[in-house]
Parts: C-alpha cells; structure tokens; sequence
C-alpha cells in the first residue's frame, strides 16, 4: 500500500523531522534547502494555464501535465511535492460573489473585476456556502486529493484575503478614497472578509485530505505538521502606516494568529515603510522579501534582511544559485534560514547542503 508521498518524496520522516526542528527555532546541522530539479534527459513540462484549466474544468486535462512534471523532477533535500486547487488571485473576492475573467494572451492570467459600487449596498458581506466558485475550489480541491495518491499534497491556495480582497472588489483608485473618505465603511467590509478567512482555510484543508499526517504545504515551498500558509497584503503599498495600523495589520495579525505557522511575503519597496509594523506581529516566523521589477535581486538586499533577522525572524532566500547561496550565507544567522535555490543538478544541491553543514 502507498504510503505519506511514498513515490515523490523518499525519506520523508526525515524530512518532516527537520521541519520541526526548523519551526522549534533549532537548527539542525544547516539551514533548510529547497529544491526542485529536472530529471536527466525529463522533458521540459510546463505548468502554465493552470488558472484558466481550473477555472474551465478542464481539470483532468490539466492533470496529466502534472503527472508529467511530476514524473519528470526531482524534489530535492527538504523540497515537498505539492500542487495547488488555484484559480488565480482574486478568488478570494470571488467566494463573495465576483466572476472570473481570463486573458486572452495567457492562461496563467485571471482576475474578478471590480463589483461593489458603494460598500453600504452590499455589507456585511457574507461567504455564501453555495457560491459556485466556493462550491467548484471544494470540488477542485477533492479530485486533486484524489489524484495525489500519496505522491504529492494538496498545496494551501494562494488567499490574497483581507484588504487585498477588498481591492478586487472596489478597485484600486476607488479602494484608496474609501480609505480617506469612509474609514469605518472599510473597517466594516474589513471584518466582514477577516471572518471567513478561518471557514475558508479550513474548508480547504478538508476538501484537500489535510492532516497532521499530511502536514500543509502551499506555493510558498515550505511545509509544516499544523496549518500553514503565505499570508500578504499587497495593497499596503498603497496607505500610510497610520491607515494600515487601523485597518490591515489586526487582519494580518489574526491571520497569522489562526495559523500554527507561516511566511510572509513582503513584496516590493513600496511595503518597506510598513515592515517595522509587520516584524512586529509576533505570530509571523518568516519573511519572504520580494524586491520587485527593475530592483536588483532580493538576496543582494542585505540591509532588509538583517533587518528581518535582528527582529527575530526567519528568512527564505530564494531566486539564486548554490554559489549565490553561499556568499548570502556568510552574511546571515543560520537560524530561520531557508535556501530556495535554482540547481541543474541533484549533485549540485548535495554539494550545497554538505557546504552547509561544514559551515553553519
């Protein structure tokens, strides 16, 4: 009989041992590595469409591929093989009665366009157990539980909840004056889609077979006994600290409260006025700083990374190559460290975490 990712992922116990160790705030023998590498002579498998294949139910289809890519990859030191029931970043706006657009230029593009006019007409808003695209996620979420067989998780969906939904709903330009003009509309509408954040995590964890057994992992590449996810909030790039100390960060606070562990993701300079507010919510383990377009790589960042472990978080250092990996490393604490890095070989890797080891 198949057992835990008995396929994709030899060793697991290992594996998950050094998880807890990781989220214990041990290191054992070296920061955690993750990695994902082709086979020898694996064809090239792409993932893209997968928002417009899910969203079209076209979810077979779409399956195969990833059996392909599966079959095709090596998932190296403490990678998890998981794959995730997304249909895109808005979703989150649509379990509260938006509609999916896809681009026409590529499958990997979907969004809900704006649906509130005024936010008095349709609060409190309310997660409708019935809404098709909670009903059709549930579903997703089921065949891929079904498909997995023990050789991948179900990964955690990608949320964008909080004033990030709000923003798919109201629109940018409109969602900034409501900040200024009707700060208590906000708040209401704010409270509202914070209460289904927890209904909407856990039906997902359910839908997906997820279990102490299983543990949770998500697009994030990180994995964890207890619930786990990314949590985020890109529009804070777009309100003062003052404005997002009221309305974002108690969402973001009891976002990563309900959680046992999780990342944040930091993306862009334009968030970096808010980050003494995010290192200080306790509950957040680690920061994941994404520098942005036309920035120069997040591990060259130096500056905004010792600023995230001198307030006691971890780090996932991703987008880079072993050698990169290894001048960051002279630089950092080892603890809370995850190396995300780009290998062409499995050699490469071993080659990293032995490095580690003689140097941590």
């Amino acid at each position: 009989m198949k057992t835990l990712l008995s396929e994709a992922k030899p060793g697991f116990e290992a594996v998950r041992e050094r998880w807890n160790h990781y989220w214990a705030g041990d290191v054992l023998e070296r920061p955690l590595v993750t990695a994902e590498v082709r086979k020898p002579g694996a064809p090239r498998v792409s993932l893209g469409g997968r928002y417009r294949a899910a969203i079209e139910g076209r979810w077979d289809e779409y399956l195969e591929r990833v059996d392909q890519w599966l079959a095709g990859t090596l998932f190296l030191a403490e990678s998890v093989p998981s794959h995730a029931p997304d249909f895109g970043p808005d979703q989150f706006a649509a379990f509260f009665g938006g509609d999916f657009k896809l681009s026409e230029d590529s499958g990997g593009t979907s969004w809900v366009p704006a649906f509130v006019d005024d936010w008095e007409s349709v609060l409190p808003l309310v997660l409708d157990e019935n809404n098709k695209w909670w009903q059709r996620i549930l579903a997703y979420s089921r065949r891929i539980r079904e498909h997995a067989a023990g050789r991948y998780l179900v990964g955690v969906c990608d949320l964008h909840s909080n004033a990030d939904a709000l923003l798919a709903m109201r629109a940018g330009e409109r969602l900034c004056m409501d900040f200024i003009e009707t700060p208590d509309l906000v708040e209401r509408a704010m409270h509202d889609v914070r209460a289904a954040y927890a209904p909407i995590y856990n039906g997902l964890y359910e839908a997906g077979g997820m279990s102490r057994e299983t543990g949770t992992t998500g697009w994030t590449p990180f994995w964890c006994e207890g619930r786990f996810a990314t949590i985020q909030c890109d529009f804070i790039c777009m309100v003062s600290p003052e404005m997002a100390r009221r309305t974002i960060i108690p969402a973001l606070e009891e976002e990563a409260g309900f959680l046992d562990h999780c990342v944040y993701h930091l993306d862009g300079p334009g968030a970096l006025p808010h980050l003494d507010d995010i290192l200080g919510i306790e509950a957040i383990d680690t920061m994941q700083w994404v520098s942005g377009a036309g920035q120069p790589p997040m591990h060259t960042w130096t500056d905004v990374l010792l600023r995230c472990q001198r307030a006691g978080k971890g780090l996932q250092i991703y987008g880079l190559t072993c050698d990169e990996a290894r001048e960051v490393h002279r630089l950092l604490d080892p603890r809370g460290v995850v190396y995300s890095v780009n290998a062409g070989a499995r050699e490469e890797v071993e080659e990293f975490c032995k490095w580690l080891e003689r140097h941590t």
